[in-house]
């Protein structure tokens, strides 16, 4: 039997505390992408709370690499869900502040990434969840279907409606800018 070299997940599921630093550096900036997009209201806390989470239970956890991130995304939308309703409950309003958020963020942003979810926050929560899932974080489409709680099939369809929203406000604000360059 071939016996493999030990990684960073299994060194962090034994209690190694450097080992679960290093996964957080690894997956924080796509767990934080994926909680903007969502448009939830404090991504750095609810970011706080899923390595919270995976700290506690990480010893208990099976599998590699790629079933982490399954996890961990698994995590932060069963955490988003549970601020939005903590929010709806608290203030009473169906719509969230997080939109207003988001839009101020867009234009605040310089980087393009920061612009492409800012993009991607606009569109419906399932649409975002998905397209962020499987677009901007590269997961397979079977791993956003378990994370989503969806069939695969229900995953295809939410990434291209998804897509073909985000190019026609691509295509709308290009329309606007080429409008605005050719006024005298």
């Amino acid at each position: 039997m071939v016996r493999r070299p030990p990684t960073t997940l299994d060194a962090a599921r034994c209690g190694d505390r450097d080992a679960l630093a290093d996964l957080w550096r690894t997956h924080q900036a796509p767990l934080l992408r994926y909680l903007r997009a969502r448009r939830t209201q404090s991504p750095d806390d609810v970011a706080s709370q899923v390595w919270i989470d995976i700290a506690r239970s990480i010893d208990r956890f099976e599998g590699d690499d790629d079933d982490f991130r399954r996890w961990l995304f698994t995590i932060a939308h069963r955490r988003s869900v549970d601020e939005v309703r903590r929010e709806v409950r608290r203030t009473g309003l169906a719509t969230r502040a997080a939109d207003r958020i988001a839009v101020a963020d867009a234009e605040h942003d310089h980087d393009a990434l920061d612009r492409a979810i800012a993009m991607v926050a606009t569109l419906p929560d399932n649409l975002a969840a998905a397209v962020m899932l499987r677009v901007v974080n590269d997961l397979p489409v079977s791993d956003v279907a378990a994370v989503l709680g969806i069939t695969e099939g229900n995953v295809r369809v939410l990434v291209h409606r998804g897509l073909l929203r985000l190019r026609r406000k691509m295509s709308v604000t290009d329309d606007v800018r080429q409008t605005m360059n050719t006024v005298p």
